[in-house]
């Protein structure tokens, strides 16, 4: 075997040769050298099922082996209690022969366990991040003795994290346990999906005591390993069906022959398409006569279902589909399967990595077979009838598969409503702080760097308003009802516990979404306008509702798109795709021909060059907008078509929706003028920052778990800075 093999230790070389390794793979020589000969942060970047958990943990465990730490030396955080407990029962059996613990934290572990850890703090410690937050919360006196030898932190599934409001509480996290405990460890960032490698290792060292290192000449003080390119074969197959109202025989008919008699997981972007598409297939297989077995796999299901499903995916030989969400996308083990399935065009490119990489692990050739279904209705132009899903669909393959591009992390640059949960969370767990104190410990964590002493008094401010915090003459404390939230199990997450909220019209389901809007605004929601009544949170038992009524488009209305965020580059090569005539081999016969009538619309209507389409009628006024932006540059042109000024230099008299991907307007002033004047109400806003002015407080959507106790400036600036983006609005200035 090679060199790197010899440094590893005797029981691990052991392990390696039980396996029937004929050697070790690449990642894993590079992170074996780097992890002995140096002392920086690193980011191993390869493929599902590459071994990146063996190649940190192997030479680790070896490390351990010989120089015991006298704390945990260890911490893995991982996103999911699943994976955990899968990369649990792959570490169990070096780590008793190297004699030291492994021990795992989360909800579904008993607080014996976690008692015997405290009393005993040694070996590696696999934790999520909201049992870390708990962990840091509800136990501060044994943090030091709990960490103060600790040596790594693992990141497993670091894409994940990148851009999101886990991912800035990671970083505050490790950065409150670095100053608690006064240890520097090393992070080492684990993942599969990666766009952009210096993004992820400038956010992998982020708050690390650490810092770059002196001589490098680097930048980051993250070492890259990354697998080297193999040119996989892919198989890949796109199909097309289009169905009028309920009726979609046709369509299960068809998925039902791409899953007989195989193992394969069908990715849904959706719960409730999960439901309804396993109990179609269901159906069929009994009418047929059929022995496929299926199964479900989602996060509003019991967790022993979802055990379940795990296990016979992983266990069982017999021909199995299970349909899932992103629930299954992270790296548990589940067996090998013939293929991957995915209805409709996946939430990104990422997502699209990670379920590709899912299917292919026995012969290397991963397969993955795309089914969208497009429901036809009556459009006021043609242009809306785009087959948008298909497009998309083909942009996501195109992106990944021929530039090897994927989705940057967006950072968050004012996440006030992690800094409501990383300030009750210190004060309750340190007590109490003078207000200098207080900012200093607080804005100096890595997601608050660029939140002002100011904007944080004033949401101090509100803090004791609402009675979540209370000062005093020695400082500011937890208030009484600060104190029953974070009592809750609940706080941990910085997430809301669902993000689905159903959206209810005479007692009937008429749709879901991921958030609150104001009551009185209006909502699109199957492709037609309704109009906010009534909304609850929901209260233990009682679901989250949201009560509306048959509406039209206002100045009030919110626009938080589809639920999916959709980044600029995929909305451009969806255009590019439409008006080039590049033959795409994975397309089925339906796709083709689908694909052939949108591109003769496309011509008849110039979409290469126009994105103010003319109404079909003689009026010049009525007309389409097509800018083919992401979803926040969608959300910022149409803010700005509802500002009231706006509307009336513009003399707009309507606007509709009917797709997240374009807006129909109706103005008085000739489609010239109308493009003049909107490309300077642009100009006037030269970055995201300005864009606050544009924003009514009533508009805003409640999204994040504490945003009701954020000061509405402060709301209105995060909406922005999260929402909205000034720079993909170029396209109206040429």
């Amino acid at each position: 075997m090679d060199s790197e093999f010899s440094l590893l230790a005797p029981f691990v070389r052991e392990y390696i040769y039980k396996k029937k390794w004929i050697a070790l793979r690449s990642i894993q020589q590079a992170a074996i050298r780097e992890i002995y000969n140096s002392d920086g942060h690193i980011l191993i970047a390869a493929g599902t099922a590459a071994g990146k958990t063996e190649a940190c943990f192997l030479p680790i465990i070896s490390i351990f082996s010989k120089t015991v730490p006298d704390s945990v030396g260890a911490l893995y955080v991982g996103p999911l209690k699943a994976l955990i407990n899968d990369q649990a029962q792959r570490l169990e059996p070096l780590m008793e022969e190297a004699n030291l613990p492994l021990w795992r934290w989360h909800g579904d572990i008993s607080n014996r366990h976690k008692k015997k850890l405290l009393e005993n703090p040694s070996g590696i410690l696999q934790i999520t991040p909201e049992s870390l937050e708990a962990l840091l919360l509800r136990n501060p006196g044994a943090i030091r003795a709990l960490f103060h030898d600790l040596s790594f932190v693992i990141i497993d599934e670091v894409h994940a994290f990148m851009g999101s409001e886990r991912g800035d509480q990671i970083l505050c996290l490790l950065a409150r346990l670095e100053e608690a405990c006064h240890c520097r460890p090393r992070r080492i960032g684990l993942s599969a999906t990666l766009g952009n490698y210096q993004g992820a290792m400038d956010w992998l060292e982020k708050g690390s005591s650490r810092g770059a290192r002196e001589g490098t000449g680097s930048q980051s003080g993250v070492s890259l390993i990354k697998e080297e390119k193999i040119k996989r074969r892919l198989s890949i197959a796109v199909d097309y069906f289009a169905r009028s109202g309920k009726a979609g025989g046709a369509y299960y008919r068809s998925l039902y022959r791409e899953t007989r008699g195989q193992r394969c997981i069908i990715f849904t972007n959706s719960r409730m398409e999960a439901e309804e598409t396993i109990a179609a297939l269901s159906v069929i297989s009994n009418e047929t006569r059929g022995r496929d077995r299926f199964f479900i796999h989602h996060g509003s299901i019991s967790a022993s279902l979802r055990k379940e499903t795990e296990k016979e995916l992983r266990e069982s030989a017999l021909p199995i589909t299970a349909a899932a969400t992103a629930t299954l996308e992270m790296g548990i083990d589940i067996g090998m399967l013939d293929r991957v399935i995915q209805i409709g065009p996946p939430l990104s490119v990422s997502a699209f990595v990670q379920r590709l990489g899912r299917s292919g692990r026995l012969n290397g050739k991963p397969q993955i077979y795309f089914s969208t279904l497009e429901e036809k209705r009556n459009y006021e132009h043609p242009v809306n009838s785009l087959p948008w899903d298909l497009l998309k669909t083909i942009a996501t393959i195109e992106l990944y598969v021929k530039e090897r591009w994927i989705e940057p992390g967006e950072e968050n640059l004012l996440p006030y409503n992690l800094l409501v949960h990383q300030t009750l969370s210190i004060l309750s767990s340190l007590g109490s702080h003078r207000p200098a104190e207080l900012a200093k410990k607080i804005l100096t964590l890595p997601a608050f760097s660029q939140i002002s002493r100011s904007d944080f008094a004033q949401l101090l401010s509100e803090l004791s308003s609402s009675g979540l915090i209370e000062k005093t003459d020695d400082g500011i404390i937890t208030g009484l009802e600060g104190e029953k939230l974070c009592s809750h199990y609940s706080f941990y997450s910085v997430f809301p516990e669902s993000a689905d909220y159903r959206v209810m019209a005479g007692g009937r389901e008429i749709g879901r979404i991921n958030y609150i809007p104001p009551v009185g605004s209006s909502i699109v929601l199957g492709g037609r306008y309704w109009k906010v009544d009534w909304a609850s949170r929901g209260r233990k038992n009682r679901s989250h509702e949201i009560l509306v009524s048959p509406g039209e488009a206002g100045s009030r209305q919110v626009w938080s798109g589809s639920g999916t965020e959709m980044h600029q580059k995929v909305a451009a090569y969806m255009r590019r795709i439409l008006c080039e005539d590049t033959d795409y081999p994975y397309l089925s016969q339906r796709s083709r021909s689908r694909l052939s009538q949108a591109r003769d619309v496309a011509e008849k209507w110039k979409l290469a060059s126009e994105i103010f389409i003319p109404g079909e009628t003689p009026s010049p006024e009525i007309f389409v907008l097509l800018p083919w932006l992401g979803s926040r540059g969608m959300r910022t042109i149409q803010l700005m078509l509802q500002n009231k000024n706006y509307r009336k230099d513009l003399e707009v008299r309507a606007i509709s929706r009917e797709s997240d991907h374009s807006i129909n307007i109706s103005s008085s002033l000739p489609l010239q003028r109308f493009r003049l004047e909107l490309s300077e109400i642009v100009r006037r806003y030269p970055d995201t920052e300005s864009l606050s002015s544009l924003v009514d407080p009533a508009q805003i959507p409640v999204m994040g778990k504490f945003d009701q106790y954020i000061p509405r400036p402060l709301l209105i600036k995060q909406y922005a800075a999260s929402m909205l983006d000034a720079g993909e609005l170029k396209v109206f200035a040429k």
